[in-house]
């Protein structure tokens, strides 16, 4: 184009109407892409049960088109999860001395305040290795019991003249009881430390927990526990406390580190209680229905004359439902246990017609009911428990783990060089059909391993560190999350937000006092790179 040439008004308005159409047209694109990912959002949400966050109209950005890289939308919603992926890369010696929380509350405070010295108190009754110690205690303990209870036994079979059991147990087992005395008071002594320690080391603390309220009582039990022993008495409740020490057991969950089904099922159990009520009362209410039915049936039989029943059968009769509490468990036996005998009794002494009861009974009550009973009771139960604080956080530090295992490994197998995985590494692994379908397996799949390669390089050095690994592929795993479903949206109205100012720029409309003279005036010349092309307006 000739330097000197000038443009005619009919060109100028020609050129000004056709990038109005293309403004209009970009514009409508991206609205309409910014209310698709605005419908998928609001779906995602709707599908968690989830309020769909009222977007607010984003400022006018700077007029000028912003040049968005896939690179820079991913980075800039990276940093938002990276707390949670650094736990991912905690080492082996911070996972030794890490305890594990036993709810929401505890993996709040857990790290509160600064650092304290190993040898104080606070920390070092809160220290993994306190805990485990006195878990294992507790283990010790329960074989303790075990062995007492076998030595018992010996002598309880010794009396019964029982075969096999000749001898008594203390000649059986000599020396048995001295070492199970000597036991128990060792056990005593270190649960006493422990109560006193805690006591002392967490304070006011101490008192908030429900499980330092039940280890000193466990104390003080044992307190009068040994006291009782040294007196000549031996009462059922001394047996009933020597029983209580087996309930330390239940202590051992909370610091079972990799035992998440255990966590799972004594959680379940904890909140089954609800569920566990109601179905209480419906199987009372229909076992209670059914018992009274064949009480006042059978006894109308007994008591008629037209049957003639024999001493002996109605004592059977009455054996299973004589009474109302015999009824009760015999409609509860049909149900839950053994309904062949019930059944057989029925129709041998009272009637064959009493199958068909019985085998309805069995098919409605003991087969349907109990089956929707199950299903409702188990679907409650692990509803309350997957939403429970401890579980869900013990989940997600597992699948962090894991993620984080095998990131590790993937970066040794392709690192060659150094610290950092460069792309001519990527892609000769990425080459390998193993290698994309172990990424597809994760979630991540590699249609385009340069892609993912810029946008899991963040600092644009051509080169990947295992951070960068690490928390990349967490964000471009499996289907597009409400994370980046907002930061893609945020990006396409700061677009339009650029398209309509530079449209209204190019209108000539007014903005900040300035008129569309003085505006025309200032842009005398439209520089189009190098060469600069100076185009004078008439």
């Amino acid at each position: 184009m000739d330097p000197g040439a000038r443009i005619t008004p009919e060109l100028l308005s020609w050129v000004q109407t056709a990038l109005a159409r293309e403004l209009q047209a970009l514009e409508r694109g991206h609205q309409a892409v910014i209310e698709h990912l605005q419908h998928l959002q609001t779906m995602q949400l709707g599908s968690l049960g989830e309020k769909p966050p009222e977007v607010s109209e984003p400022e006018k950005g700077p007029i000028g088109l912003v040049d968005h890289e896939p690179s820079e939308i991913f980075q800039s919603h990276m940093s938002i999860e990276s707390d949670k992926q650094s736990t991912a890369t905690v080492t082996k010696d911070n996972r030794r001395f890490t305890r594990s929380p036993s709810s929401l509350k505890d993996s709040l405070t857990l790290d509160d305040g600064p650092e304290k010295p190993f040898w104080h108190p606070d920390r070092f009754v809160k220290s993994c290795g306190f805990e485990v110690f006195f878990s294992f205690l507790i283990f010790l303990q329960a074989l303790s019991m075990a062995i007492e209870v076998q030595y018992t036994g010996l002598q309880w079979g010794y009396e019964l003249n029982y075969e096999g059991y000749a001898l008594p147990a203390l000649e059986a087992w000599p020396g048995i009881p001295a070492f199970l005395q000597t036991v128990e008071m060792f056990f005593g002594c270190f649960f006493l430390v422990e109560a006193v320690l805690k006591a002392c080391g967490l304070g006011r603390e101490f008192l908030c927990d429900p499980w330092n309220w039940f280890d000193s009582s466990l104390v003080v039990l044992w307190l009068v526990d040994t006291l009782l022993t040294n007196l000549p008495i031996e009462t059922p409740f001394l047996r009933l406390i020597r029983l209580m020490r087996l309930i330390r057991l239940v202590k051992l969950v909370r610091f079972v580190q990799g035992f998440d089904s255990l966590i799972v099922m004594t959680t379940s159990l904890q909140h089954s209680v609800n569920a566990l009520l109601w179905v209480a009362v419906i199987m009372m209410m229909v076992q209670l229905l059914f018992a009274l039915l064949l009480n006042q049936v059978l006894m109308t039989f007994v008591t008629s004359s037209f049957f003639n029943f024999s001493a002996e059968d109605q004592v059977k009769l009455f054996e299973y439902f004589g009474t109302f509490p015999r009824s009760m468990l015999t409609m509860f036996q049909m149900t839950l246990g053994t309904w062949v005998p019930v059944a057989r009794i029925l129709q041998e002494v009272v009637s064959p017609a009493f199958n068909i009861f019985t085998i309805l009974h069995k098919v409605t009550v003991g087969f349907a009911c109990i089956g929707v009973i199950n299903g409702v009771f188990m679907q409650e139960t692990m509803k309350v428990a997957q939403s429970d604080d401890v579980i869900m956080m013990r989940d997600v530090a597992r699948k962090e783990k894991i993620h984080s295992k095998k990131m590790h490994s993937f970066f040794q197998y392709t690192n060659r060089s150094g610290s950092e995985i460069t792309r001519a590494e990527w892609n000769a692994v990425m080459a390998n059909p193993g290698a994309r379908h172990w990424f597809a397996a994760q979630g991540l799949p590699m249609h385009d391993p340069d892609l993912v390669f810029d946008l899991l390089d963040q600092d644009r050095s051509e080169c990947v560190t295992m951070d960068e690994l690490l928390r990349g592929v967490s964000q471009l795993q499996g289907a597009a999350r409400s994370m980046d479903l907002a930061c893609l949206a945020d990006s396409n109205r700061q677009l339009l937000s650029s398209v309509k100012a530079l449209r209204l720029a190019q209108e000539g409309k007014p903005e900040g006092g300035q008129t569309k003279r003085s505006k025309s005036k200032e842009a005398a010349t439209v520089r189009f790179g190098e060469p600069d092309i100076a185009v004078s307006r008439l």
